[in-house]
């Protein structure tokens, strides 16, 4: 599978169209800004975001994994929203969850 970069919330994967030097540069120095890609994607899910929150980013440079989870606050309450970059994003995932 050909690594790709996902928006991964309410148990869906969706495929974004941000390169992974995009998603380094701003994981780095402005995960906050990273957010406003994927912004619109998950109002159209959830209705009006309250407020975002950085959590945690983690980065797997053998395999190239990278994920970044963000806590939302919204009408449903608070959610737990990742922007990923991977070739399996399911491995990428479960990496992230063994690392916290």
């Amino acid at each position: 599978m050909k690594s790709c970069t996902y928006l991964y919330f309410m148990d869906k994967f969706v495929p974004l169209d941000i390169p992974l030097d995009k998603l380094m540069e701003h994981a780095e120095s402005k995960p906050l800004a990273l957010f406003e890609f994927v912004r619109d994607i998950i109002e159209d899910e959830v209705g009006r975001i309250e407020s975002v929150s950085f959590h945690e980013a983690y980065f797997d440079p053998k395999a190239l994994d990278v994920v970044l989870e963000y806590f939302v606050r919204c009408s449903l309450g608070e959610l737990s929203v990742k922007i990923l970059y991977s070739d399996d994003p399911v491995r990428a995932l479960s990496r992230y969850y063994e690392h916290e």
